[in-house]
């Protein structure tokens, strides 16, 4: 028997009708769901860098035979000498496979090792952000961190059983020696701080020697503290 036997039109058309408008609802729903899902997924943005350009400039104006600045100007930019830096890097670039120079999967040159030890030498020379550098170097801040934290790791690897070896008793003889030699005080590893000291009774005739003019124009003492191998720390004056 026809289910519709015992029902009248009226309510067949009714139940057609909100049927639909369960089905349109369902649909507007869903609709709304995928526009907020797209709201607010965060898409990234795919910046095309002119990795090639930025190291023909770096080279340029530091490494270049007729580069633009000096080597006085190099250290100071860079916190230390332009030797040093090419030893560090070549010596990085050989050890960790991260300062190899690769292209990407369609044959375009990445960054290259010496856009990244550069970037990580400026962060750790001047504190900036990893994305200040991004303009001059074509780095984003995602690589810059990656190459100080691989460039830290890098250092320590290498560098580590040198400089980072536990003092023998022959080093610590030719520290003594060496410090002696500079500064007159025997017995001493280096000097840990100094600090200005005004002195306000500093005699008239002795004013001219503890004077100078960045420090203004107060009499001051400077009183260094340096420490011996067995961690007892004095004061000095100097």
């Amino acid at each position: 028997m026809n289910s519709y036997t015992f029902m009248g039109l009226d309510d067949v058309e009714e139940e057609e009708e909100i049927s639909s408008r369960k089905k349109s609802f369902i649909k507007r729903a869903i609709m709304c769901i995928k526009m907020r899902r797209q709201a607010t997924r965060v898409t990234r943005n795919n910046i095309t860098r002119d990795h090639a350009g930025a190291h023909t400039r770096l080279v340029a104006t530091h490494f270049s035979e007729t580069s633009m600045y000096n080597e006085t100007r190099f250290r100071k930019m860079f916190r230390m000498a332009r030797p040093l830096f090419n030893q560090i890097v070549n010596a990085i670039s050989n050890h960790s496979a991260y300062f190899q120079s690769n292209p990407d999967c369609i044959g375009r040159e990445g960054i290259s090792p010496l856009i990244k030890c550069t970037s990580a030498i400026h962060q750790l020379s001047y504190d900036v952000n990893a994305s200040f550098l991004d303009e001059y170097m074509q780095i984003s801040e995602r690589s810059s961190r990656k190459a100080l934290d691989h460039i830290c790791q890098a250092v320590i690897e290498i560098y580590g059983p040198e400089y980072l070896r536990n003092h023998t008793v022959t080093y610590v003889e030719k520290l003594y020696w060496r410090y002696e030699e500079k500064h007159g005080f025997s017995g001493m590893l280096g000097s840990l701080d100094c600090t200005d000291w005004e002195w306000f009774g500093c005699p008239y005739a002795f004013k001219p020697q503890y004077v100078r003019r960045d420090h203004g124009s107060n009499p001051f003492i400077l009183m260094e503290a340096v420490a011996s191998q067995d961690d007892m720390a004095c004061f000095l004056w100097c």
